[in-house]
């Protein structure tokens, strides 16, 4: 080879070279790979860096921090009407305090749903390299701010955001809050399908009695087209449900926070509670962690969600699903325990009715509670008075009765036989029955639960006083004091309730009067003594229970010694007597359970011979 064609063979190398390496893509601008589903990640430009030491640096050496990351100084917005101020801060752009205009604390201050700190709402968002963001712990751009309207942007990177919008109803406790995202599938993968979501509160004690304010606290959460459950505890206890919830509310005895849904509803839930310590200044906390639908597929990402914070009062929760379709209603009415099936049913058609009807007329409470027992008197006076005519029964009776005891005498066996066999045989003839005067009574018991349930959780009767009662919603303390007494302070508490006094003295007052009138006898000394030992139990149940319960029991006792002293003014016993005198001569067909009654006696009688006999051999 002459020495031009190597020079030649090493420009053309030379040459080569140089294209190739002038040539070579930049690594900037390559252009994505096929779409593939399984590598979603290879897809989308990189995320922006959230820590310091991968994050690209300045001319200074510093790190770029995403804007979200930035440091900047936090705001708070509030929105407003004339029930409800909500103030969000620009750090994590969620509800930070919730305060209720129309209703005061035990310091007569405005109630707070919570404040800052006792609150946190967080989606925590996976991003395409893999990491978790926190938006409770971002920072947040007012982008919009009026007195009922706010939206607050989380800057991801130059052209995607992040935001939280917010419009307060007109009048009311509700707050839509929307999830809206722009270009969202730059910053997280494109075949994300649900988002998780984190929300937790602590209940701050709102009222005078930690024990019954925590008895009623708990975090309810609804079923579309299901049922209202709840989660209360005395301790700790979680659940995990993997039904679609409709929405989660963190519930004290007269105030909810309430989230809810769209359509589609929470999904893979975790519900945690547990008890605060009294004197914490708090009776719950709780703890709510879901997955919600969404897609970032399209430019525009929006997810609508409501807030609700305000009171548990039943007429505005079921107003909330007036004029809605009964698979869109949010039953909001079930965060008023009202009880279980007959006693709700109760509740709802009857008690709330007569007085949702007397309020419209009266604003003293101590009256419209006197106004509606009399109603509720009048409407049992038809069970009430078959009692009182077994009573009387009974009571003219009572001679015949004592005969037939001093006939047979002893508590041998057959003596005892003889004595029911011929004290059953007169009953029968006469036309009365002991049990007779008790099935009214029981028919009552429904009424008497069922208001059980109604006042300790009626917001009605909060703050409304009555007498020496300054809130009807809790005790009325005559007595206090500050020793702590075991196993007494736990159920009667440090105190004594005034009507709840009243309502024990005449309970026990009535019940030994009526015993006094009813017919003795061997085995009745227990059950004379089983309304004593009720009257006491409800003195303990009751202390520390709201005084307007105890205020109707007393009321409810008072009416009912009327309404005994006004039938037995009337009634006239000597001809109630020859009545019954005249029903023993007419022929009574007996009634089958009689008839079995009387086969069992009969055999037994004849089994008590055959061994008094073989005893004898």
């Amino acid at each position: 080879m002459d020495k031009n064609t190597l020079i030649g063979a090493l420009l053309i190398g030379a040459v080569l070279i140089g294209f190739t390496w002038f040539s070579k893509p930049d690594p900037t601008q390559q252009t994505p790979p096929p779409a593939d589903t399984t590598h979603v990640v290879a897809q989308q430009p990189a995320a922006p860096q959230a820590t310091a030491d991968t994050a690209a640096l300045d001319s200074t050496g510093a790190p770029i921090l995403a804007p979200y990351q930035q440091a900047k100084e936090e705001k708070v917005i509030v929105l407003k009407n004339e029930k409800l101020a909500l103030s969000i801060s620009t750090r994590g752009g969620a509800p930070v305090e919730a305060v209720l205009a129309d209703y005061l604390d035990q310091s007569k201050k405005p109630v707070h749903l919570f404040r800052k700190g006792d609150t946190r709402l967080d989606l925590p968002l996976r991003t395409l390299d893999n990491r978790m963001v926190s938006t409770a712990d971002a920072n947040f751009d007012i982008i919009e701010a009026t007195d009922s309207t706010a939206t607050l942007r989380m800057q991801l990177d130059e052209s995607a955001y992040l935001d939280y919008v917010y419009k307060l109803h007109s009048s009311d406790y509700r707050v839509d809050f929307t999830i809206r995202g722009h270009e969202l599938r730059r910053f997280l993968p494109v075949n994300i399908a649900l988002q998780d979501i984190e929300w937790r509160q602590r209940i701050p004690q709102q009222e005078q009695s930690w024990k019954f304010e925590g008895q009623y606290s708990g975090i309810y959460y609804h079923y579309p087209q299901g049922d209202v459950d709840r989660l209360e505890t005395t301790s700790e206890a979680n659940e995990d449900i993997q039904e679609t919830l409709r929405w989660v509310a963190f519930k004290d005895k007269y105030f909810s926070s309430v989230l809810i849904a769209s359509a589609t509803g929470f999904k893979d839930n975790k519900l945690a509670l547990k008890t605060e310590g009294e004197g914490s200044g708090y009776v719950r906390s709780g703890d709510f962690k879901g997955t919600f639908p969404i897609s970032v597929k399209e430019t525009e990402t929006v997810v609508p969600f409501m807030f609700f914070f305000g009171p548990n009062d039943y007429d505005l929760l079921k107003g909330y699903d007036e004029g809605v379709d009964k698979a869109n209603a949010l039953h909001l009415d079930h965060l008023v325990y009202l009880g279980m099936s007959v006693f709700r049913w109760i509740n709802q058609y009857l008690i709330i009715p007569v007085v949702t009807f007397l309020s419209g007329f009266l604003s003293n409470w101590g009256i419209i509670i006197l106004l509606m027992t009399l109603f509720i008197k009048m409407l049992l006076w038809p069970f009430t008075y078959k009692s009182y005519m077994s009573q009387a029964k009974m009571r003219v009776l009572r001679p015949q009765i004592e005969a037939i005891n001093a006939k047979y005498p002893g508590k041998e066996q057959d003596q005892m036989m003889k004595r029911q066999t011929e004290t059953m045989n007169l009953y029968r003839s006469a036309g009365a029955s002991p049990m007779s005067g008790c099935l009214p009574m029981l028919l009552q018991m429904p009424f008497l639960i069922a208001l059980y349930m109604y006042f300790p959780t009626s917001i009605l009767l909060r703050g409304q006083g009555f007498l020496w009662a300054d809130d009807l919603s809790t005790y009325d303390a005559v007595i206090s004091w500050n020793a702590n007494i075991p196993l007494i302070s736990s159920f009667l508490g440090n105190h004594l309730s005034l009507f709840c006094v009243l309502m024990t003295v005449t309970n026990i007052l009535y019940t030994r009067y009526t015993m006094n009138q009813s017919p003795s006898g061997e085995g009745m000394a227990g059950m004379k003594t089983m309304p004593y030992i009720m009257a006491i139990m409800f003195f303990f149940m009751f202390n520390q229970n709201a005084s307007g319960l105890s205020y109707y029991y007393f009321v409810s006792t008072l009416i009912t010694i009327l309404q005994y002293f006004a039938f037995r003014w009337t009634l006239n016993e000597d001809k109630l007597l020859r009545q019954l005198e005249e029903n023993k001569k007419k022929p009574r067909k007996k009634s089958k359970w009689m008839q079995r009654l009387e086969e069992a006696q009969r055999l037994q009688q004849e089994q008590q011979r055959k061994a008094q006999k073989q005893g004898k051999r």
